[in-house]
């Protein structure tokens, strides 16, 4: 049993380390200021930054979801005036 639970110790290590490597997280102290890592970027600089983020968690996640988006459970907020409203009104579509 105990070279059962050193191999499921010592494959979680590796796990944990491959995940380290991937890791797009920073730990900063409470109360330290960390500026902006895209305070000087461009807006396409800051755009493809996103889109990588976004494909990155898809990607972690299997890939992009094969029901359509109107299919997803959900609501629809229709903003008031242009629907003879005068406050938001919820669609419930689930």
């Amino acid at each position: 049993m105990p070279d059962e639970a050193e191999a499921r110790n010592a494959a979680r290590k590796l796990r944990a380390a491959a995940r380290a490597g991937c890791m797009t997280v920073e730990v900063v102290a409470l109360g330290d200021f960390k500026p902006s890592p895209y305070a000087s970027s461009t807006p396409e600089e800051r755009l493809a930054a996103a889109v990588r983020l976004i494909e990155h968690h898809q990607a972690l996640r299997g890939g992009f979801s094969k029901i359509p988006r109107s299919a997803w459970p959900g609501e629809v907020v229709m903003a008031g005036e242009e629907h003879g409203l005068n406050f938001p009104r919820t669609l419930r579509t689930c």
